[in-house]
């Protein structure tokens, strides 16, 4: 929202007010003109160029008093002429002779950890009662429950500072900000002031374009390279976490594909990105190919061309950017104790605070200070399978003995307690009691597809494969992301 939108009603009934007062005064003194046909006195021009200079709210009074009444008749008016020079100053002066005339002010602020919108009007100064009065309006395009810290909101003021030295009092014209990168909020003082929100929606238009290419650095560095963006990257990674254990399998050389949708300005700009529609990687082995299909009862998966889920039942790595700093071994040589025993599980060098992620979905066993271990988190999962974190710096919110978590969601994060010589984690699946090695297991897949299902999904593959082959490269263009919604690009 522009300032103008904000301040229209008082810019529009401020220049009526100084027209009116323009209009009158030049009829009244037509009229003068016209029934004496006499020219003015100097004394007379002088008091005419007195009258154009005093403010527009008492023009109309000084006219009225101009011809005063004697014995019940107008006394003979005082022909004035004025140059057009002289008829700006009246226009003039409503702006320059304002000795305490409001400034107005836009500024940003950015609602706190645990803020208000109220707070955050009240620390700019706003009025309460105003404040809630504009509060009141934005309720009706926005729910409030939703406003997040770390949003950016302009507000748009105006200061008037006192002739007599007393505290500035500051007055709310109207405030915008952007919950997201499609819409707009704006609230607005207007003519009556009164408080008015709206809602505006931004249109993009949709495209399907392919990032594809080799590794030359990293996944991460080499799909950006190729058009993609980190929200992209980011989902790819999640597709992929089930087939390819990043911290071993990406090699120079490998070749990626991604057929990804993104949506645009009339510009041309990137506003946002969707969904990935197909990915492949080509490492190692087989190439791993996904194709995104939703079934019948909304349930959004990736799958193989031959309708294989590619989500299984616990995730290969459940850190990311983590270094494998020791394997699953069954006689290791312990780095502290400094004799030979069984490493059962597998770790993962990081740097303290990386977040640890729950392998699946599951329920929380334990998560406290167990031994050696330090922080510790062990979460039961469906046919018969445990997965254990152990020498976390802390927990996430949230988890403790009983809690629920899904697949992906993060439980706790990277540390050194208990008996460690470095930040990193340490990994263990069990199954029926059994330690095994999770880069090995040979887990259950996801949801698999039923027979009645199959062509439905074939025919869905079949669309992708032909989108896929029209597309044009994500890095054609070089369009720049367009400007966040205060949590980020797209």
């Amino acid at each position: 929202m522009s300032e103008f939108d904000v301040t229209r009603a008082d810019t529009r009934r401020t220049r009526g007010l100084v027209a009116l007062a323009s209009l009158t005064l030049s009829a009244g003194l037509l009229t003068a003109l016209m029934l004496t046909g006499e020219p003015s006195s100097e004394a007379a021009s002088g008091e005419a160029i007195s009258l154009a200079m005093i403010a527009p709210n008492d023009v109309a009074g000084t006219i009225e008093n101009s011809v005063p009444l004697q014995d019940g008749a107008a006394t003979d008016p005082t022909p004035v002429v004025l140059e057009p020079a002289d008829l700006l100053h009246i226009n003039d002066a409503a702006f320059t002779q304002c000795a305490s005339c409001p400034t107005r002010v836009q500024v940003e602020r950015t609602v706190p950890r645990g803020g208000t919108m109220a707070g955050l009007l009240d620390d700019a100064g706003v009025d309460r009662v105003e404040a809630a009065r504009a509060i009141a309006a934005l309720g009706t395009v926005f729910d409030l429950r939703y406003l997040r810290a770390g949003e950016r909101i302009n507000l748009y003021l105006d200061v008037e500072t006192p002739a007599d030295g007393a505290d500035a009092v500051t007055r709310l014209n109207g405030l915008s900000f952007r919950p997201d990168i499609e819409r707009s909020i704006t609230v607005a003082r207007t003519f009556d002031d009164r408080f008015r929100a709206r809602e505006t929606i931004a249109q993009f238009d949709r495209e399907m374009v392919r990032a594809s290419g080799s590794i030359t650095a990293s996944l991460y560095v080499d799909a950006l390279a190729a058009g993609a963006t980190d929200r992209v990257v980011v989902e790819l990674a999640g597709v992929l976490a089930y087939a390819i254990d990043f911290q071993r399998s990406i090699q120079p050389g490998d070749d990626f594909d991604i057929l990804f949708e993104r949506f645009v300005d009339e510009e041309g700009n990137t506003a946002r990105t969707g969904d990935i529609l197909y990915a492949m990687y080509d490492g190692r082995g087989d190439p791993k190919e996904f194709y995104r299909y939703e079934t019948e009862d909304g349930i959004v998966g990736y799958y193989s061309p031959e309708g294989a889920s590619a989500q299984r039942l616990l995730m290969l790595t459940p850190v990311n950017g983590a270094r494998l700093s020791s394997s699953f071994s069954r006689a290791r040589r312990h780095p502290i104790l400094g004799y030979t025993r069984r490493h059962n599980g597998t770790d993962f060098a990081a740097p303290r605070g990386t977040p640890v992620m729950a392998a699946g979905n599951g329920v929380v066993e334990r998560a406290d200070r167990y031994g050696s271990f330090g922080n510790y988190v062990r979460i039961r999962h469906a046919n018969g399978y445990q997965t254990a974190y152990a020498h976390l710096n802390g927990f996430a919110r949230g988890i403790r003995a009983g809690s629920r978590v899904t697949q992906g969601q993060v439980i706790a994060y990277v540390g050194t307690t208990g008996r460690s010589t470095g930040p990193h984690l340490h990994y263990e699946v069990h199954h029926n009691g059994t330690a095994r090695n999770p880069m090995t297991l040979d887990l259950p897949t996801g949801r698999q597809l039923s027979e009645d299902e199959i062509p439905l999904f074939e025919a869905e593959r079949d669309r992708i494969i032909a989108i896929r082959e029209a597309a044009r490269p994500a890095a054609e263009d070089e369009t720049p992301v367009v400007a966040d919604a205060g949590n980020g690009a797209q």
